[in-house]
């Protein structure tokens, strides 16, 4: 395995805008840290539980059920849309609603249909980490030191959205960030369906 390559891949995939860090850096805004701590655990649990379904499926899926692929990207990018939706309508001046999306189901939901998340999945442990002659189990260090640079990079999002909350107070500020959020969600949708 090629160390740095590896370590590339993991790093810039993990901190660079995707489904999990834009919802975190709105949430991180809306509700700060601490309320939105329930849906980072969702976030990492769910997470977790795919890479392990990653591990499973990586030296079967590509070939028995290719068709699967292009499921989850439509599946994923609907979801996504439908989070643009919100953060595009979220008023700040309630934070009920936005209480009701930051919860550890949703978090955990996101992971089950966030195609970046499945994909980077298969690419780790059909790319870098595939032996075929190893046991599953032996992956487990893996899953465990991924999940906690999910931790990070959604914390280190979350925090981000925290920041900038201070500077909210100005209504045409707060539409605008509305806008950007929104705008790179549908970017990631359309980035999975290959559409730009």
């Amino acid at each position: 395995m090629n160390l740095v390559a590896f370590l590339s891949f993991i790093f810039i995939t993990t901190y660079t805008p995707g489904p999990n860090n834009i919802m975190c850096a709105s949430f991180g805004m809306h509700l700060g840290y601490k309320q939105t701590f329930k849906f980072l655990i969702g976030i990492v649990s769910g997470f977790f539980t795919v890479l392990w379904i990653c591990v499973l499926l990586s030296s079967v899926i590509l070939e028995v059920a290719p068709f699967i692929n292009t499921y989850l990207k439509y599946i994923g990018a609907a979801y996504i849309l439908w989070l643009a939706y919100h953060t595009l309508k979220a008023s700040y001046t309630s934070s009920s609603e936005i209480k009701e999306l930051a919860t550890f189901s949703r978090g955990f939901l996101l992971q089950l249909v966030n195609p970046k998340g499945i994909f980077y999945g298969m690419t780790v442990f059909t790319t870098f980490l595939y032996e075929p002659d190893k046991a599953v189990l032996s992956h487990a260090p893996w899953i465990f030191v991924l999940a906690v640079v999910c931790f990070s990079s959604v914390s280190v999002w979350t925090l981000f959205g925290n920041f900038i909350q201070r500077y909210m107070q100005n209504e045409t500020l707060k539409k605008v960030i509305n806008v950007i959020l929104s705008l790179a969600l549908v970017y990631t949708a359309l980035q999975i369906l290959e559409l730009f």
